[in-house]
């Protein structure tokens, strides 16, 4: 077998053709996803003794994907030694090929792929947490054979079991989104029954699942949107608690300008009023961040004394500013946050598999408009997540009138 067609599955399980199809990103084409993405034949990769080979089925898109086409916050470039970069760090898949010592997955065993790798042999490996690792890299971002490919190189331990009950699509949306705020709100902010939780973005891939594990544990969850049209969603998913972004004006003040200052205290303390009207006089106790420069700044001030502040990114920019004074007086906490463990992957993925949490699949793109979807990420024109199908049967036909 030469070549693999888009949207089939070979007869012979562990048929390898000799070269695959991936989206690839190059250091000389850096910048925005449309120039930064093309397709590409490519070697299918070498395993190791503890990998496996995935063939896709599908593979969700994330910010990092912009990350990497930019070369910004820092090129993938800096973090591997790949000559091309493949990026996308969700997928479902079908187990194709093992390693030597691989003894927990078999050929032909439907999965889904979380993003983590470690070296699984460090003392942090063994008994503090695998996000401790020297050596711990988020796979397709800061390292290459990422999903938006035909096939996929990753550890045996990224592995988890396919919710049967989803499609390949579905299956390939939740991962990163899902496990980086179930470790936000139930590892290091430890959300509790009755908390008001602040969530940015909450019609976005974070957000859904921010919404989802507040309602689970008993939380009020207030969801912040940028748009009107984006409240329907977290309506649908039960939220009473909507309050419009664009309402505000809270932005990074432009340096030096002590007008401008003041416009952004003002309007976070406006902001700080509309969340005290919707819970009944209550400021809130965990502040689930990852805008980063246009939100950190309120984030800090709204939060309630000992209230805390989790963060995991900073879309808007990443040099963040804040009045430390209502941090220390007000005895406030600030919590980094990066993806999950292992054993937090697959805790997050129980709910998914008990049909707790539901993922909220916005819309489905053909291999060909990989680009195009990281294209409307950059420019926030999505809701919900979006995923790419890649050898799921289906449609390859342009999902926005673009030539396939």
């Amino acid at each position: 077998m030469k070549t693999l067609e888009l949207g089939t599955v070979p007869e012979t399980l562990g048929a390898l053709p000799e070269t695959m199809k991936a989206v690839v990103i190059r250091k000389d084409r850096e910048g925005d996803p449309m120039k930064a993405m093309q397709i590409e034949d490519v070697e299918i990769p070498e395993l190791g003794a503890h990998d496996v080979l995935v063939l896709v089925m599908a593979a969700g898109v994330n910010f990092n994907g912009v990350w990497a086409t930019r070369g910004t916050p820092v090129s993938v470039f800096k973090m591997h030694s790949e000559p091309m970069h493949i990026a996308g760090s969700d997928a479902s898949g079908i187990v194709w090929k093992v390693g030597r010592e691989v003894r927990r997955w078999k050929v032909g065993d439907e999965v889904i792929v979380h993003c983590n790798q470690s070296c699984g042999e460090c003392p942090e490996c063994n008994g503090l947490d695998p996000m401790a690792c020297e050596q711990q890299k988020i796979w397709g971002y800061e390292t290459s054979w990422g999903s938006f490919a035909q096939f996929t190189k990753v550890q045996a331990q990224q592995l988890l079991p396919k919710p049967k009950h989803l499609t390949w699509e579905e299956a390939a949306s939740y991962g990163l989104t899902f496990f980086t705020a179930y470790r936000m709100l139930v590892g290091q902010a430890q959300v509790q029954a009755g908390d008001n939780v602040l969530v940015w973005g909450a019609a976005g891939g974070l957000g859904i699942f921010a919404v989802q594990i507040c309602q689970l544990y008993g939380a009020n969850p207030i969801a912040v949107v940028s748009t009107k049209d984006k409240a329907g969603l977290v309506n649908e998913l039960g939220v009473k608690m909507v309050i419009e972004r664009s309402q505000y004006n809270l932005k990074q003040p432009v340096p030096g300008d002590a007008v401008d200052v003041k416009r952004r205290l003002t309007e976070g303390r406006r902001f700080g009023a509309e969340i005290r009207r919707l819970t009944g006089g209550k400021d809130v106790d965990i502040v689930f961040e990852h805008v980063g420069a246009d939100t950190f700044y309120t984030s800090v001030l709204v939060a309630k004394k000992f209230g805390k502040v989790v963060i995991c990114g900073a879309t808007s920019g990443y040099e963040l500013d804040f009045d430390v004074r209502y941090l220390w007086m007000r005895q406030k906490s600030i919590l980094g946050s990066h993806f999950a463990n292992a054993y937090q992957a697959e805790r997050a993925n129980r709910l998914i598999l008990e049909k707790k949490i539901r993922p909220v699949l916005d819309e489905v793109f053909p291999f060909a408009e990989t680009a195009l979807a990281h294209e409307l990420m950059a420019q926030n024109k999505h809701k919900g997540k979006m995923v790419i199908r890649v050898q799921a049967p289906g449609s390859q036909a342009s999902a926005r009138g673009v030539a396939a």
